[in-house]
């Protein structure tokens, strides 16, 4: 079984000079990089010695908790009581913003956390917060399984002296296609300690290797599928992502920024490409079907808005000013609405880079 999985380490303080990363070990399959997380329950908070604005009342929807340096995003907030300077709130962790402290963070001045809306309105400032910063074990990932783990040199030395408390793996994810590229993951790495060390079935010279958490930021399960095709074989033919719904569409295209390849020229300016537009039902299929016009199957020309921005600006495959044939255009104005659309147009037509020709 040929391994699937690279670890590299990019963040001990004894990495040799000048390197500013090295191989851990490679991996036939690491248990818990995929996962999907639980979803927050509705929780109780309240703002202590708190001084409101009069926006503070309600349903607000996703407000920001600062509290610097880091902030703490909720979700599905309402007031639902005031007097006597406290507010009391109920609301979800976002899951994807939380650090998730392991105490309640001390009181201080009374702007020591400042509650605001997505678009920066300040809602309150208070001394004190009660009920956000715990430790949420039921929202933690599952813990980490390396199979099949092949440790480099100098790893192996110390796995060979491991005791329990005594070594940690802090390393980023990457897959190992046939082809042998590298797909990062981007987000995902494993930061814990190692458990139990053992001989693995899968060989010799291999270990299983127990780790006491998590990924950081799993991938969501349903993207398995889609990435032991990709480590099998790069998408060949047009269109492989249409049948996806949005959610596995953002997982397609980060496996799409993950097997970009920045050792072929950008083609000249003055190029034309066609956009097949029957699929863009949504953003991210937006997202794939521009990647795709650029770069061919399994292409990547951003995620984000910020993303393609960045790769008008060169080395993604594409000179501006470039020419994009947009064909069943009237699909993306039924499914993302006329504003939507004609936002995405205006970021590819800023500054005479793009000349967006909508079809049929």
């Amino acid at each position: 079984m040929r391994p699937l999985w690279l670890l590299t380490d990019e963040y001990s303080d004894d990495l040799p000079e000048p390197e500013l990363s090295r191989p851990v070990g490679t991996c036939a399959e690491i248990d818990g990089l995929f996962a999907d997380l639980p979803e927050p329950g509705l929780e109780r908070f309240a703002l202590v010695d708190c001084d409101p604005e009069p926006g503070l009342r309600g349903r607000l929807g996703e407000v920001c908790l600062e509290a610097p340096p880091h902030d703490t995003w909720l979700r599905d907030v309402t007031v639902v009581g005031a007097g006597d300077g406290r507010v009391e709130l109920t609301g979800r962790v976002h899951a994807e913003h939380h650090l998730r402290p392991e105490t309640e963070m001390p009181a201080g001045s009374v702007d020591r956390f400042r509650l605001s809306l997505p678009d920066d309105t300040t809602l309150a400032r208070c001394r004190a917060v009660e009920g956000v910063y715990r430790e949420r074990p039921e929202l933690e990932p599952p813990s980490v399984r390396l199979i099949g783990f092949r440790p480099e040199p100098w790893f192996r030395d110390r796995l060979a002296r491991w005791r329990p408390g005594r070594l940690r793996i802090a390393a980023s994810v990457s897959g190992l296609a046939a082809d042998g590229r590298k797909l990062g993951t981007l987000e995902p790495g494993v930061f814990a300690d190692v458990t139990a060390v053992r001989p693995s079935p899968l060989g010799p010279e291999l270990f299983d290797v127990d780790l006491d958490g998590g990924m950081i930021d799993p991938i969501p399960a349903r993207a398995r599928a889609l990435w032991d095709g990709w480590l099998e074989r790069p998408p060949g033919a047009p269109g492989t992502w249409h049948p996806l719904d949005t959610a596995t569409r953002h997982e397609w295209l980060r496996l799409a920024l993950a097997g970009h390849r920045h050792d072929s020229p950008d083609r000249p300016a003055g190029a034309v490409y066609h956009l097949d537009g029957r699929y863009v039902t949504d953003v991210n299929g937006f997202y794939c079907a521009l990647g795709e016009a650029i770069n061919g199957p399994g292409g990547y020309f951003g995620w984000n808005l910020d993303a393609v921005d960045d790769c008008l600006r060169g080395r993604w495959g594409a000179t501006t000013p470039f020419r994009l044939e947009w064909s069943h255009f009237p699909v993306a104005r039924t499914s993302l609405g006329g504003d939507e659309v004609d936002y995405l147009v205006g970021l590819l037509t800023e500054g005479d880079r793009v000349t967006v020709v909508p079809g049929g």
